[in-house]
Formats: C-alpha cells, sequence, structure tokens
C-alpha cells in the first residue's frame, strides 16, 4: 500500500467511495495561548491499494510527534481490509479514500510537530505542522 495523498484538515468524511475535506492542506496552527486544545482535527488519506494486499488485514497506526521526535500521546491503530471492485482490470489497485478524525488534542508549546502514518511498522507518511502564538 501506498499513499498517494494525504494532509491535515479541519475536518473530512468518505462517502460513496469518495474524500470530501473541509478546510484541508495547512501547515501551521494559530493559538492564543498554551497549553492549547484544539477541538478538531483530521488526517484525510488516499491510499492504492495492490492486488496482493486486498482480502487481508492492514494494520495502520497515526501518532503524534514533537519535533524532536517524542510522542505526544495522540495516536490511533486500526485495521484496514480491501476488496476488489468487480469491474476493476487485473493487476491494478484498488483506490481508498481513508479519514482518522482526532478530538482535543492539547499541544504543550508552540513549535512543530508530525503525525506519521504507519503500516505494519514501516513508515507511509509523515504530515509536519507547527503551532505558533498569534500576535
Amino acid at each position: 500500500m501506498k499513499l498517494t495523498s494525504v494532509m491535515l484538515a479541519d475536518a473530512a468524511q468518505v462517502q460513496s467511495g469518495k474524500l470530501f475535506v473541509l478546510g484541508g492542506g495547512f501547515d501551521t496552527i494559530s493559538v492564543k495561548s498554551l497549553p492549547a486544545t484544539h477541538r478538531n482535527l483530521s488526517i484525510a488519506m488516499v491510499a492504492e491499494v495492490g492486488p496482493d494486499e486486498r482480502q487481508r488485514d492492514l494494520e495502520l497506526h497515526i501518532s503524534l510527534i514533537d519535533e524532536d521526535g517524542a510522542p505526544v500521546g495522540v495516536e490511533a491503530k486500526g485495521m484496514l481490509r480491501v476488496g476488489a471492485p468487480p469491474n476493476l482490470p487485473p493487476g491494478s489497485p484498488s483506490v481508498v479514500p481513508i479519514v482518522s478524525p482526532f478530538h482535543n488534542i492539547t499541544f504543550p508549546a508552540a513549535k512543530g510537530y508530525a503525525f506519521v502514518v504507519t503500516l505494519d511498522d514501516t513508515e507511509l507518511a509523515r504530515i509536519p505542522f507547527r503551532v505558533v502564538l498569534a500576535p
């Protein structure tokens, strides 16, 4: 599996096999004071799942780290199982939208952070962003 798109979003959802994103593609969160709690944040992804990865459990893990690589204590784990649509040409990958919402994340300091997405302990993506104090 490989991720062809991955971004931070204010909100995202999957409907009828399509990814709907609201307020996506940013890399800075401005806050008025610290520590700051961000109410809603989603990771929106589009994955290509190869024929050899279909019909088996794929273990996805998303974790939040700070700029020093230290875990922040925010994570999500889940299993993904993808079938093949009946009209897919042989050997073609399946395109799968995935959303992972996070609620009430507390950022202790103004600095860099990143969500790290792994599949079976192999890093697929790193989504860097920063938290800054608003003037």
